[in-house]
């Protein structure tokens, strides 16, 4: 055979070179923005394709379904080719400076001055924040305060654009703790309002939850009421972590006396059902969560799990109460006040991506050990509604050992598992933190039963007085941390990850 032959054959081979450009967009529509970039650096074709904007756009809206981002904080018709390639690259580069090591730093750290008028005229001053959320994605915020409301603020994309000094829009009811998530099309944040305190006796004490719709992003937003639900124990208070899975929140109700209740609404069709569960958590710690038609409750030594019975109409806002057992308690090692340290659960944004670590239980199983979590998963068992099969199971998958504690504090101020699990590239993302400081880790989610998993963390912020900040909240999609300090309720938003050039 001659040479020209085989010279022919060589350069009709089927390498990425020699697709056409069209093919190697969709190809690039799979993978993540890191995978792009090691592309990129193949050839010169491939260089010159993965600079064009639609393959960026695409990477963004993976970034966002992979880390449960409420995708309406980048406004992709706005941004600049350079802003798509570092959204879709923050959570990889967040992962790199841990993994390598390397120190967290805030690249800027800036103060929200709101200029919002108090919603109690007898108040004046600024605003005085109590807790803070930041909207996945990490341009959205929500907080309460003392004396101004909920407010949502405009945060920004990156760390390079200025927030918006006036509030999205306002709820204004005070003293009032909150739980997000998103709407059913992925576009509007779901805001769940309810009591902070309710002293126990008083008739006039608000006994209410409030579900509201917003879509940020939308010209001239507001919030918009869906519904509302009155729980009738005067001495009720609502337990620290609420579930909200699509329309419907469960929540658990803590009462002085009488048995504890656990309540199911559908927020938009006004129907519910609550049922009595005597059994009391440690330090109001417990952790709900909906899968399937059924109900997980984390306590301090058990797992409890019911089936949701069907909702009924509410009578004058309330609900009716029936009774109904567990379908199962499953204990875990953790069973005294000293092994076991608390929960933590991937929130409502990351209902629809079903992934394969669901929550964690937290604590010590020797004296003096570090921490370790236990990490479940939770399975449907029950796809026909068979009555006598319970609708759902959770398995513990593996353990995952060595994370960081506060050994300088004792007791609930040793570590203070509020905030949820996250996703950071392909690892969970976990925050813990203390009166002393913060701490990030990224777990390797075991995917078999037993399987191995390691973690490596990173200490976030430290705090130059114990106790300095009143809340915290941490967005691993974009490497932004807002802070609201102890003493003056200022919020401090700092920014881990540099912005891209202008």
């Amino acid at each position: 055979m001659p040479m020209d032959y085989y010279s022919s054959r060589l350069k009709a081979s089927p390498g990425l070179e020699n697709l056409a450009v069209d093919i190697l967009i969709q190809i690039q529509k799979h993978l993540d923005g890191k995978d792009i970039i090691v592309l990129r650096k193949s050839c010169k074709k491939m260089h010159a394709v993965t600079q064009r904007r639609i393959v960026w756009l695409n990477a963004v809206r993976r970034m966002c379904r992979r880390h449960g981002v409420f995708a309406p904080s980048f406004p992709l018709e706005d941004m600049s080719t350079t802003e798509l390639e570092h959204a879709s690259l923050c959570p990889s580069r967040l992962s790199s400076l841990i993994h390598n090591g390397v120190p967290l730093r805030s690249f800027v750290t800036r103060i929200l001055e709101p200029r919002t008028p108090s919603i109690v005229p007898t108040v004046e001053g600024n605003l005085h924040c109590k807790n803070a959320f930041l909207i996945p994605g990490g341009r959205f915020l929500v907080v309460n305060s003392t004396h101004h409301g909920i407010c949502l603020w405009d945060l920004g994309i990156h760390g390079g654009k200025a927030p918006r000094f006036r509030p999205v829009a306002v709820i204004p009811e005070l003293d009032h703790s909150f739980l997000c998530g998103p709407t059913q099309d992925g576009l509007g944040i779901i805001l769940i309002s309810w009591p902070t305190s309710n002293p126990s006796g008083s008739n006039t004490s608000d006994r209410t939850l409030r579900a509201y719709e917003i879509y940020p992003c939308m010209n001239s937003p507001r919030f918009t009421l869906l519904g509302s639900i009155r729980y009738p124990q005067q001495d009720g208070r609502v337990a620290r972590s609420p579930a909200l899975y699509d329309n419907l929140l469960v929540f658990e109700l803590h009462t002085e006396d009488s048995p504890d209740y656990i309540v199911a609404w559908n927020i938009r069709l006004d129907t519910a059902i609550a049922w009595r569960h005597d059994h009391r958590g440690l330090y109001d710690l417990d952790d709900v969560i909906i899968y399937e038609g059924g109900v997980v409750v984390i306590k301090m030594d058990e797992l409890f799990v019911w089936d949701i019975p069907p909702l009924r109409p509410l009578f004058r806002g309330i609900y009716e109460v029936i009774d109904q057992t567990p379908r199962y308690a499953i204990t875990h090692p953790f069973r005294s006040q000293e092994d076991f340290v608390g929960s933590s659960v991937l929130g409502p944004w990351f209902a629809s991506i079903d992934p394969p670590i669901s929550f964690g239980i937290l604590g010590s199983l020797d004296p003096g050990e570090k921490c370790v979590m236990l990490c479940y998963t939770l399975r449907s068992i029950n796809p026909s509604r068979d009555p006598i099969l319970p609708m759902l199971f959770p398995i513990k998958m593996g353990m995952v050992p060595n994370l960081p504690i506060d050994t300088n504090a004792d007791g609930v101020d040793m570590i203070d598992f509020s905030g949820p699990l996250r996703y950071c590239d392909d690892e969970l993302c976990y925050i813990s933190a203390s009166i002393h400081k913060m701490f990030i880790s990224l777990i390797t989610p075991p995917t078999s039963l037993n399987g191995p998993s390691s973690s490596k963390s990173s200490a976030l912020f430290k705090m130059s007085d114990p106790g300095e900040f009143r809340s915290w909240n941490f967005c691993a999609a974009s490497g932004r941390l807002v802070v609201v300090d102890d003493t003056t309720g200022i919020i401090h938003i700092m920014d881990y990850l540099v912005p891209p050039s202008s």
